[in-house]
């Protein structure tokens, strides 16, 4: 769940300051093939890793989130491969199938624990996020 409000928070997000930032074109016409165009690639994103993110932010909104994504003990390259990892475990959860074997249940694949962590490094990564877009949005 937290993942896919990751997912909802990046076409929201691009969405939001795509729209600011066309605000300031005289061409309505303009404003209108972009929001087409940036319309059918949120259709395409469904899984908003790290490379996606930030291409779609750099595309629209003209900030590279590359060296922004830092706070406490995670350096940028260090939060792209978390994020792509959690979204690959979201994956991996989500289209698992389910085979009824003998014996006791098998574990969840995420605990509570894992799940407070995604938590709490989604809430930093939308913090440096929004960090970084500051000057975008106003």
């Amino acid at each position: 769940m937290a993942m896919t409000a990751w997912e909802t928070y990046v076409e929201d997000l691009v969405t939001e300051v795509t729209k600011t930032r066309l605000r300031s074109l005289a061409d309505s016409s303009i404003a209108l093939f972009i929001e087409s165009k940036l319309a059918e690639e949120i259709k395409r994103l469904h899984n908003p890793n790290a490379d996606k993110t930030i291409q779609l932010i750099r595309d629209y909104a003209n900030v590279d989130l590359t060296d922004k994504w830092i706070w406490n003990n995670f350096d940028s390259k260090t939060v792209r491969d978390r994020l792509n990892q959690y979204l690959k475990l979201r994956g991996d959860v989500v289209h698992r199938s389910r085979t009824i074997e003998p014996g006791p249940p098998q574990a969840h694949p995420v605990t509570k624990d894992d799940l407070e962590k995604a938590i709490r490094f989604l809430r930093n990564l939308v913090d440096a996020t929004e960090k970084a877009l500051q000057p975008v949005l106003g």
